[in-house]
C-alpha cells in the first residue's frame, strides 16, 4: 500500500484545520463567546487542537486492536457520560437542548464538552468489535440484526433525547452502513433504514420546533408561496442569510476578513454557518477547495480501511471516515439549502473543541490502521508501491 494515502489524509485534514483557525480569526470577534475578548475563541480552540493532536499522535502509534479488546468498557463509559447530560449539576442545558456536560476543575473553573462526540467514535468501535466477533453469525436474525440494533439504539436514543436528532441520525446511518459492509443480510439493512426513517419522522412530529423547521424548509425556495408567517421567516433566516453570503462571494470572494454577513446578519458564522463565510470571503474557489479536501482526505481514509490487515480494522476505518464525511455532507447541504436547518458543525473547520478533538482522534486511529497494514505487508513496501492487502470482510 502506498504511503500516499496517509499523506493525503493527514495533509487534507490539517489544511482544513488551519482554514478553521483562519475563519475563526475572521468571525470570532463577532461571536457571543468573544464578548470583550476577540481572541477568546482562538485560544480555546488552540487548547483543543493541542489536546486533539496529542490524542491523535498517541492513537496513531497505539495498536488499534486494543480498542477491540476494550470496546465494551469504552462504550459503557460513553453511555454514562451521555446520561450525565440529564443529571444536575453536570448537565448544561442551552437553547432547550441538553447536549453538554460541565466538570468542575480546581484552578481553571471547569471543563465543558459534548459527550455525543465521544459516543460517535465509541459506538463505531463497539459495532466493529461486535461484527468481528460474530463474523460467522452475521446472517443470524439475533446476532446480525437484533443485538447490534439494540446496542446502537442506546447512544442514539440518549442523543435523540438531548434533542440532537442530527447527530443521532448520523450515528444510525453510519452503523447501518457498517452492517452492510460487514455482510449482514440485505433485508436487515433495509429494515434498519425503514425503521430509522419512521423513528426520525415520529420524533420530528413530536417536537414542535423540528416540525416547524420542516414546514419552513418546504417554503425556503418558493418565492411565490403565500405570505409566510413570522415563524417561518425566522426559521429560514439562517439558511437565507447563508445563501446570500455564498452568492455575494462570487468566484473569488470578498477577501479574507471582508465578510458582511458575519456582522450579526448570519447566525453562528463561526460554527454551523462557517461554510457560508468561507464562500463569501473565498468565493466558489474556496468552497470547492474545501469539498475537494474532504473528498481527498475521506477517500484516502476509506482506501486505508480497505487495506486493513483484518476485519476489525476495515470496519473501524470505514465507520470513522463515514462519520467525518457524513457530518461534512450534512453541514454543507444545510448551508446551501439542500436539507432542513440543522445545527451540525463542519468537521475541522467549525469552532467547537469537542468536535475537533473527536475528528483528530478518528484520524489518529485510521493512521494506526495504515501503519498496521504496512507492517503486515512488510517493511519493504516502496513509497509509491502498488502492493495491496484486501482481506475478505
Amino acid at each position: 500500500m502506498s504511503r500516499g494515502s496517509a499523506y493525503v489524509l493527514v495533509i487534507s485534514f490539517l489544511l482544513l484545520t488551519a482554514l478553521g483557525f483562519v475563519m475563526l480569526l475572521s468571525t470570532g470577534p463577532y461571536s457571543l463567546e468573544a464578548q470583550d475578548d476577540a481572541m477568546f475563541g482562538v485560544r480555546r480552540q488552540a487548547i483543543w487542537l493541542v489536546l486533539g493532536l496529542t490524542a491523535a499522535g498517541f492513537l496513531s502509534v497505539t495498536d488499534y486492536h486494543l480498542l477491540q479488546r476494550w470496546a465494551g468498557p469504552i462504550f459503557l463509559i460513553s453511555l454514562l457520560l451521555l446520561a450525565c447530560c440529564f443529571i444536575p449539576p453536570f448537565g448544561v442545558r442551552v437553547g432547550g437542548a441538553s447536549r453538554w456536560i460541565r466538570m468542575p476543575l480546581p484552578g481553571i473553573g471547569g471543563f465543558t464538552g459534548q459527550p455525543s462526540e465521544l459516543a460517535k467514535i465509541t459506538t463505531v468501535i463497539a459495532l466493529a468489535a461486535w461484527c468481528t466477533r460474530f463474523r460467522d453469525r452475521r446472517k443470524d436474525f439475533l446476532r446480525g440484526f437484533v443485538y447490534p440494533l439494540a446496542m446502537v439504539s442506546l447512544p442514539v436514543g440518549l442523543i435523540a433525547a438531548e434533542v440532537d436528532l442530527g447527530c443521532a441520525s448520523l450515528i444510525f446511518l453510519t452503523c447501518t452502513g457498517m452492517l452492510f459492509v460487514a455482510g449482514s443480510r440485505t433485508i436487515f439493512v433495509l429494515g434498519l433504514m425503514v425503521m430509522g426513517g419512521v423513528l426520525l419522522g415520529s420524533a420530528i412530529t413530536m417536537i414542535d420546533n423540528r416540525n416547524a423547521r420542516i414546514a419552513a424548509f418546504v417554503q425556503l425556495h418558493d418565492p411565490d408561496a403565500s405570505k409566510p408567517t413570522d415563524q417561518i421567516r425566522d426559521l429560514n433566516h439562517q439558511q437565507n442569510q447563508a445563501m446570500i453570503a455564498l452568492g455575494s462571494g462570487g468566484l473569488t470572494g470578498q477577501g479574507l476578513g471582508e465578510s458582511r454577513q458575519k456582522l450579526y446578519f448570519l447566525p453562528l458564522p463561526h460554527t454551523d454557518s462557517v461554510f457560508a463565510i468561507v464562500g463569501e470571503e473565498g468565493g466558489l474557489v474556496a468552497t470547492w477547495g474545501v469539498i475537494f479536501l474532504f473528498l481527498a482526505g475521506g477517500l484516502s481514509g476509506v482506501i486505508i480501511a480497505l487495506h486493513a490487515p483484518d476485519r476489525f480494522g476495515k470496519l473501524l476505518g470505514f465507520g470513522l471516515m463515514s462519520l467525518i464525511l457524513g457530518q461534512a455532507i450534512i453541514n454543507i447541504a444545510v448551508t446551501t439549502g439542500c436539507l432542513p436547518n440543522k445545527g451540525m458543525p463542519l468537521p475541522f473547520i467549525s469552532y467547537g473543541g469537542s468536535n475537533l478533538f473527536s475528528c483528530l482522534m478518528a484520524t489518529g486511529i485510521v493512521l494506526n490502521i495504515y501503519l498496521q497494514a504496512r507492517e503486515a505487508a512488510g517493511a519493504s513496501v516502496p513509497l509509491l508501491g502498488r502492493e495491496k492487502l484486501t482481506p475478505a470482510v
